[in-house]
């Protein structure tokens, strides 16, 4: 899966370049860098990929979505809506802010469900974020539908989801607000850590710019120190070094996004037709990354009858309720809200009605899709070998469980 499989000269001469004309600063230096900046290249470069107005690149995805929510006005007591199943960052961002994660259920595409997110709105509701997890697409027309009937903001969390599409779409692009991009070591596109906010949004965009940089009002016909404040803020900045392999990485997504479908689509012709083994749901087939193959088991038994199977003829899989990083029922610091902060808001914080407890047993539906669903990562490259072995074990684990 990740980009770095990709990684060859084209990287080293980039990073070489920005090294050897010492200006790894995004903004500095302006009077001796004959008008280079990496970083905005790399910046235009995906807004234009993508069809977003404006892009911005910062220092990783946890950034991206906590710099988006701060210029979004997202505060004390607010509520956004996102699902159990994700990166923690999704819910680490929204806990920054001070605002209350509400985390309503999944379906079985692995995203959020949007037939019971109407339940979770209260009028302290602000924004609902569905998650792209695995480089599969929620399904953002039924969430349109649902925050523009409800007067909610519609952010779209596609850290896991660079190259993806819905509808024709880049996801990332088909929210209301903004969508967010991680590049860090485990994405197809990958700048060892880095991130990446796109907006239509003229002023909203300006908000984050400022914020995520100390609250510059960037100028470069004059000194740094010299420029305006717009607010305070923060420092998020990307460097010319993740700019530059940004750049070389960005030219390489589509033949990866090609790769990977074409390696799943491999997979899964050579196990065939299989009565009872199903790959997950998903809002689009078409634009789905292919990062992983989900299957989805007829139950929980069947699902560890498959995993040990398939471990024995020489390929693991992993299944979901087992998976500590992206499932919030093992987040014991998100239940025991675990900080260090002095102020405490959400969770002893006067602005906020009542604190959801993040127990396991809150989300029965979520765990019975992720107690049955078995998960393969698919490689960018493959050898014959490979895929061979990965379906031979499938075919194995299949005929122990079904």
């Amino acid at each position: 899966m990740p980009g770095f499989e990709l990684f060859d000269q084209r990287e080293i001469d980039a990073v070489a370049d920005v090294i050897n004309r010492k200006m790894v600063h995004r903004y500095s230096f302006v009077n001796c860098r004959d008008e280079i900046y990496k970083v905005e290249e790399f910046e235009n470069a995906v807004a234009e990929k993508v069809g977003a107005k404006h892009c911005l690149a910062v220092s990783n995805g946890t950034a991206s979505l906590y710099v988006a929510l701060k210029a979004c006005g997202i505060n004390p007591g607010d509520e956004i809506i996102t699902t159990p199943f994700t990166f923690i960052a999704s819910v680490e961002a929204i806990l920054e802010c001070g605002a209350v994660p509400v985390l309503a259920e999944i379906d079985e595409s692995l995203n959020l469900d949007p037939t019971v997110v109407e339940e979770f709105i209260t009028d302290r509701t602000r924004a609902i974020m569905p998650v792209h997890m695995f480089g599969g697409a929620a399904d953002m027309e039924a969430f349109r539908t649902i925050t523009r009937e409800n007067g909610l903001a519609l952010f779209e969390d596609s850290c896991q989801a660079m190259g993806a599409t819905y509808g024709g779409r880049w996801c990332g692009t088909c929210g209301s607000t903004w969508g967010t991009y991680s590049l860090d070591p485990y994405k197809v596109l990958t700048v060892g850590e880095g991130g990446l906010i796109v907006t239509d949004d003229e002023d909203l965009y300006r908000k984050m710019e400022y914020y995520h940089d100390h609250g510059h009002k960037h100028d470069k016909t004059i000194d740094r120190g010299a420029e305006k404040k717009a607010c305070l803020g923060f420092n998020f900045r990307m460097s010319e070094i993740q700019g530059a392999l940004g750049l070389v990485q960005l030219s390489k997504l589509d033949g990866a996004v090609e790769a990977l479908r074409k390696n799943r689509t491999r997979v899964l012709d050579a196990v065939g037709n299989v009565h009872g083994l199903a790959v997950r749901r998903s809002a689009d087939p078409e634009g789905e990354l292919a990062t992983q193959l989900v299957f989805l088991l007829p139950t929980p038994q069947t699902a560890r009858r498959f995993q040990k199977a398939a471990k024995e003829a020489g390929m693991g899989c992993g299944i979901l309720e087992d998976n500590t990083w992206h499932y919030a029922r093992h987040w014991d610091t998100l239940r025991d809200g675990a900080t260090y902060s002095r102020i405490r808001c959400p969770y002893d914080c006067p602005l906020t009605e009542s604190m959801p407890l993040y127990r396991p047993n809150e989300w029965p539906q979520t765990q019975e899709i992720l107690s049955r669903a078995a998960v393969f990562g698919i490689d960018i490259v493959m050898s014959d070998e490979k895929i061979e072995s990965m379906a031979k074990a499938i075919a194995a684990g299949a005929r122990a469980a079904l």
